[in-house]
């Protein structure tokens, strides 16, 4: 068995792309060097991208599609440089085989936080290396996620989530996070809170497009980590290229390195020197499995298969989750925190499937502290029941009670009250 990219020492073997230079690696059991393993890897990329939308367009093509504008979520790790860097080349290479014409404009987008600051400061300078194409960027925080009101949110002993506005306070977005009782339940909110705001940046800004840096490997974490959490539902669309529908607007998603391992794209950011300086070294701290949060969990699990030559597990995955469709069931609501649809009631369900009755009460203590239990239950149960699907119910029970989230009556009040700065 192993790792699915081998670099060599000192080889005396020839790249088999070209017989010319040396080989520097050996993957998908081929002997590569280093040109040709990172134009192999551009194929990839450039293979989810032969619509007519992104090529260079003249006559009647160019009337019917316009210009077409593409928005990239940076964060600054490994994969999300990368496919800059291999969309940056192929607009350079299609502005030098067209006299300055592109296929389409990219725009360039972070959420600014504690880890990926310094790197921010660095955009400019990364993105002018790509001259002559000129790439637009936008920064936004995590606190252009902020909507009215804020609410303490519980969930009942029958499953229901409870909301009560929340008193009036200045309070941001980290701020409202260490207040979640669980590294997964911060975790799986902060997932949410990215995803709203690189939709609503790309409506904000007119794209049709939203590129994601996402490797197979990454693609395949989401799947199992989409199923431990809950959120089986949204498997179908989160790993698959698509059409989807924010605010009345049709945005192409794509995943252009979903055909790369992970370990591949890293071979890559190996090859490419000049991308080094602005990647984000995230910090290895070592956890209790019990305290992992549900991603670094499955994200372990893979490299560890990746490591004993199981590297094909994901391939696996990934091409099971494709062949799932859209709930059959009807949509009776809309989570009002992270915006899904809801097909079932979870409150029916998991009330189905729980044994909630306790034993008998025998001794007056017993029968006291229920009272005093009962009493406290009957207090907190006031408020308004707020629509969660199952994936969120989980989350606000690992938050804690009394947990204070914005919370939405529909998508339209998200986009109105949105402030991207």
């Amino acid at each position: 068995m192993s790792d699915p990219v081998q670099f060599l020492q000192d080889s005396q073997y020839k790249c088999q792309r070209c017989d010319n230079e040396s080989a520097v690696l050996i993957a998908r059991k081929e002997k590569f060097c280093a040109g040709c393993f990172v134009f192999f890897m551009k194929g990839k990329q450039r293979k989810s991208m032969l619509d007519e939308r992104y090529k260079v367009k003249y006559g009647a093509v160019a009337e019917r599609l316009g210009t077409q504008k593409v928005l990239l979520p940076l964060s600054f790790g490994i994969s999300s440089l990368v496919l800059l860097d291999m969309i940056a080349s192929l607009l350079q290479e299609q502005n030098l085989a067209h006299k300055g014409k592109q296929g389409f404009e990219l725009m360039v987008m972070c959420i600014e936080e504690e880890e990926n600051a310094t790197k921010i400061a660095l955009l400019d300078k990364l993105l002018a290396s790509y001259s002559p194409v000129k790439i637009d960027y936008k920064v936004v925080t995590l606190d252009s996620y902020i909507v009215d009101p804020l609410m303490r949110l519980r969930v009942s002993e029958t499953f229901a989530v409870i909301g009560k506005t929340a008193p009036e306070e200045t309070l941001t977005i980290p701020q409202l996070l260490e207040h979640a009782s669980t590294r997964s339940s911060r975790a799986d909110l902060l997932s949410i809170i990215r995803s709203e705001l690189i939709f609503h940046t790309a409506h904000a800004e007119q794209c049709q497009t939203i590129l994601f840096g996402h490797s197979m490997t990454r693609l395949a974490n989401e799947v199992i980590s989409l199923t431990v959490k809950g959120r089986g539902s949204e498997i179908h669309t989160s790993v698959v290229d698509r059409t989807a529908s924010y605010a009345g607007k049709d945005i192409h998603i794509i995943f252009p390195l979903r055909d790369i391992l992970f370990a591949e794209i890293s071979a890559v950011m190996k090859l490419s020197s000049h991308l080094a300086e602005y990647v984000v070294i995230k910090e290895h701290k070592s956890f209790l499995v019990k305290n992992m949060t549900v991603e670094a969990l499955v994200g372990q699990y893979f490299s560890n298969l990746d490591a004993t030559g199981y590297a094909s597990t994901a391939s696996t995955v990934v091409k099971t989750a494709e062949k799932l469709g859209a709930p059959k069931a009807s949509v009776t609501a809309v989570c009002r925190v992270c915006g899904a649809e809801i097909h079932q009631d979870p409150r029916q369900w998991v009330n189905e499937i729980t044994v909630s009755k306790g034993s008998p009460l025998t001794t007056e203590e017993e029968k006291a502290y229920a009272k005093q239990y009962s009493d406290a239950m009957d207090e907190d149960a006031s408020g308004e029941i707020i629509s969660a699907c199952y994936g969120c119910t989980v989350t606000l029970i690992g938050a804690g009670d009394g947990f204070t989230w914005p919370v939405r009556a529909t998508k339209q009040e998200i986009l109105d009250e949105y402030v991207l700065e």
